[in-house]
C-alpha cells in the first residue's frame, strides 16, 4: 500500500510539472488537505487506541486470525484514502498543504506496518 501511494504521488507530481494548472476552485487544495488531516487524526486518535494488542502468549499468526485483521485493514485503508485525497488536491492545485498532508499519510502508512500491531 505504501509503495502504491508513493507511485501515485510520483505520477501526480510529474503530471503537475507537465501541466501548470487545472481550472479548479483554488481553495480545493486546502479543503482536501483539511479533510485528509481530519481523517488521519481520526485514525490515530480513535481507531488506533481501539486496536487489540497481541497477548505475549499468542503467536503473530494467531493474532491475525482474530478481529485484529479487519481492524488493521480499516486503519490502513483510511490512511491510504487520506493520502489519495491529498494527492488529488496537490495535482489539481499544486499547493503545499495537500503535498505536506500526503507526505504525512505516506509516513503514517509506513509506520503502521503489521509489526506495529503485533507489538514486535
Amino acid at each position: 500500500m505504501t509503495v502504491g501511494l508513493l507511485l501515485l504521488a510520483a505520477v501526480f507530481f510529474a503530471l503537475r510539472r507537465l501541466k501548470q494548472g487545472f481550472d479548479v476552485w483554488p481553495p480545493i487544495g486546502y479543503v482536501t488537505a483539511g479533510l485528509a488531516i481530519v481523517q488521519l487524526a481520526a485514525v490515530l486518535g480513535i481507531l488506533m487506541p481501539r486496536m487489540p494488542q497481541r497477548p505475549a502468549d499468542q503467536s503473530p499468526d494467531d493474532y491475525w486470525t482474530t478481529e485484529a485483521r479487519g481492524d488493521a485493514i480499516i486503519v490502513w485503508a483510511m490512511v491510504e484514502a487520506a493520502g489519495l485525497l491529498s494527492a488529488v488536491g496537490y495535482v489539481l492545485t499544486g499547493a503545499v498543504p495537500p503535498a505536506a498532508t500526503g507526505i504525512l499519510a505516506v509516513a503514517a502508512l509506513a509506520l503502521l506496518n503489521p509489526a506495529r500491531f503485533e507489538g514486535s
